[in-house]
């Protein structure tokens, strides 16, 4: 006789009238559904715990790799700033070497010099330290950008003024005549010279005496074939009596490079350069440059 709690399934085959019954009482019933909620909840937080090891075991793997790459780049960085320093103070020291040998410092280097060790301290700065390194580099270079600059502009300016300097002998020979006053050669009365006269063979070359910009080629009274080259800083030269010139006014020209030839046009007895070096269209000795100059 079976209890009415009971429940009962009948398995049977097609064509067959008996087949296998199983019988469960609602006891049963319950305790299984129990036992298979708590089997599938414990299947869920396994799962659960397995996928947050799973994901805990990957950051662990990122942040240990990324720990390694900032402890590289921490080294590296403190490799730089060693290296970036030792650069800095070269370059102060050849920097305050320029600035005296330019005449910007008066004072001069001093000595130096004290105990050598192979530690070095920045190599075992902490990361704040390290920053706080990394800015007083910073400073240092920035005034060392402006120092720099400065002798920069003075040595282009100084390689400008010698460029345009008149330094050289435009022609090879012998001084004929002085600057200033003399007797005029073809009048026989006193007279006020601009420039020197060079004697020369006729078909010399002349030369410019620096870099600069030729404004006038041509005939011009006494001058005869005159070149007028004019330079930096309201300089400017003249070269007259040529025989000829191989130059043109707007013609850029360097210190060394033919304008013309020695000749004896114009006003003159035989065969020379006619000299002129002018600043703000005063005219100066040629003679005070050649003695100036180093060449």
């Amino acid at each position: 006789m079976k209890n009415k709690s009971d429940f009962s399934i009948t398995f049977t085959r097609r064509g067959e009238v008996n087949g296998r019954c199983f019988s469960f009482s609602l006891q049963q019933c319950v305790f299984t559904f129990i036992a298979c909620v708590c089997l599938l909840t414990g299947f869920i937080f396994a799962g659960v715990h397995y996928y947050r090891m799973w994901e805990q075991t990957l950051d662990y793997a990122r942040l240990k790799l990324e720990v390694d790459r900032l402890q590289r780049e921490e080294e590296e960085t403190k490799v730089a700033a060693k290296q970036l320093g030792d650069r800095i103070s070269e370059l102060q020291v050849t920097a305050q070497k320029l600035r005296i040998a330019s005449g910007f410092d008066p004072d001069s280097l001093g000595g130096s010099g004290g105990p050598a060790s192979k530690a070095d301290p920045v190599l075992s700065l902490s990361s704040g330290d390290l920053s706080r390194h990394f800015r007083t580099l910073d400073r240092k270079r920035i005034t060392l950008q402006t120092e720099l600059r400065q002798l920069q502009d003075y040595y282009t300016t100084r390689e400008i003024l010698l460029a345009s300097t008149p330094s050289i002998m435009p022609v090879r020979g012998y001084p004929s005549d002085r600057f200033g006053k003399r007797v005029d050669p073809i009048t026989g009365e006193d007279d006020y010279h601009p420039g020197i006269d060079i004697s020369a063979p006729r078909g010399s070359k002349v030369v410019a005496t620096a870099d600069g910009l030729v404004v006038f080629a041509g005939r011009r009274h006494d001058y005869g074939n005159l070149v007028t080259i004019e330079h930096k800083f309201g300089v400017s030269t003249r070269y007259g009596h040529l025989q000829n010139f191989v130059v043109k006014p707007g013609q850029r020209v360097k210190r060394g490079d033919i304008i013309g030839y020695v000749g004896s046009t114009g006003r003159t007895t035989g065969p020379h350069l006619h000299y002129e070096v002018r600043l703000r269209n005063q005219a100066l000795n040629p003679l005070r440059f050649l003695q100036d100059s180093d060449n």
